[in-house]
């Protein structure tokens, strides 16, 4: 069998529309999103700057031969080029449209996200830091924490970004096409109520495991999820579930879709112990309780407080310095 690699122009502006949908319905995710006028404004306007980037569907366009400095370091192969950015789609919109009574929502919805907006996260080269590789080849493990973002608008976009380059960049990779991947997706009741996420999660959940990875969320507010119709395609793509402590008013939704036992329910509502649950594979299921190590503890403890005081006991303890 014969595999044609080629870059997928329709559905990465697919992607980027849905970026600017979730833009243009502001802090009210129940309001519309971008309608036919915005959405070819935005489409057209998308094309004309991968035109200008020479991208075409042939994966050498998204590479030059010039030699460029990464780091401090002249690199002379082949090197990416740089990514298109918000300020180029703006302005193209800007030129095309700036006079244009249907342009204006969609121009004023954009100006805050530029870098010299109030919002400038997303305006610009993707960067993790000096000396920080961004292609994810080298690292057994990735936390993108977002917790400090603003909850009711820059964090579910800040989300949408992440989760889109991680899909293209690591679960998609041909270089990780043997190795085994996990995106793990932590309250993902935050970001349920956006269509475009939500939607994008389930095609992670679905096409994932064509490309040798896997998703594993995790949610404080199950029933939520299992409220919402949009999220019924991430539940139909997972097979496995851990029950940690429910709250006892979740009891009837929980027993109908899982058809837990009278002594699992008990254990899961009735004050379980830390980390002790039901693991449920299919119609099989465990009572288990979890022991992590203090380092992975570190890895994803969010509580400042917290995490401090647990590096101040390892250093005492074990002689952690790191």
């Amino acid at each position: 069998m014969k595999y044609v690699r080629f870059v997928p122009i329709l559905e990465k502006i697919n992607e980027i529309l849905g970026f600017f949908d979730i833009i243009i319905r502001g802090q009210d995710f129940d309001q519309p999103g971008l309608n036919v006028f915005q959405r070819t404004m935005l489409e057209d306007a998308i094309r004309e700057v991968f035109e200008r980037h020479g991208i075409t569907s042939h994966p050498s366009s998204l590479y030059t031969d010039e030699v460029k400095k990464v780091d401090g370091q002249l690199i002379q192969s082949q090197v990416r080029k740089p990514e298109p950015e918000l300020k180029e789609i703006y302005d193209v919109i800007v030129e095309n449209h700036g006079d244009d009574v249907k342009a204006e929502e969609l121009i004023a919805a954009i100006r805050p996200f530029l870098r010299d907006g109030s919002k400038p996260l997303f305006d610009g080269q993707s960067n993790f830091g000096r000396g920080v590789e961004t292609q994810l080849n080298e690292s057994r493990v990735v936390n993108f924490n977002i917790s400090h973002l603003e909850e009711g608008f820059l964090k579910p976009i800040a989300f949408h970004v992440i989760l889109n380059y991680i899909w293209e960049h690591w679960i998609k990779s041909p270089e990780h096409a043997i190795k085994r991947k996990v995106l793990y997706v932590d309250e993902m009741w935050q970001f349920i109520d956006y269509e475009q996420t939500v939607n994008f999660l389930e095609k992670v959940a679905r096409r994932s495991r064509k490309r040798n990875a896997g998703m594993c969320w995790a949610s404080q507010d199950f029933v939520r999820i299992l409220e919402n119709v949009k999220a019924r395609g991430i539940l139909q793509s997972t097979f496995s579930y851990f029950f940690l402590e429910q709250n006892k008013i979740d009891k009837k939704k929980i027993q109908e879709n899982f058809n837990l036992t009278a002594g699992e329910l008990d254990i899961i509502l009735n004050n379980p112990g830390k980390g002790e649950g039901i693991f449920r594979i299919g119609d099989s299921s465990v009572w288990i309780q979890t022991d992590p190590s203090d380092k992975e503890m570190m890895f994803i403890e969010s509580n400042e407080a917290v995490l401090q005081e647990l590096l101040n006991n390892m250093k005492k303890v074990q002689g952690y310095g790191g």
